[in-house]
């Protein structure tokens, strides 16, 4: 796998940063969306130091990634449910037609 150098920019700075080629694309969005949520804590009009901007966006990110996690996890879990439940359905009408037979 080969390691490809992107050059990116957060709150006006440089960083070089090594990443896949395949996941270039996706490291570009993950920059794109920190930049727009520090724009975002900026534009709230609190004057606030740029550590503390970084940490709050990274806070923000990180809670939204949670959500996800959790909305997720409870679709998973509700999916299985309704197999697990269509899977019974199927046993019981097994039963009943194997009873039928007899």
């Amino acid at each position: 796998m080969s390691i490809e150098q992107i050059n990116v920019s957060i709150l006006n700075r440089q960083f070089t940063i090594g990443t896949p080629e395949a996941e270039r694309d996706t490291l570009l969005q993950a920059v794109d969306l920190l930049n727009q949520k520090i724009t975002a804590i900026q534009s709230a009009g609190r004057n606030m130091e740029t550590d503390k901007i970084v940490i709050m966006a990274a806070l923000n990110l990180t809670h939204d990634l949670l959500k996800l996690i959790n909305e997720n996890k409870v679709l998973a879990d509700s999916e299985m449910e309704r197999r697990i439940g269509a899977l019974i359905q199927m046993c019981d009408d097994a039963l009943v037609g194997a009873e039928e037979h007899n």
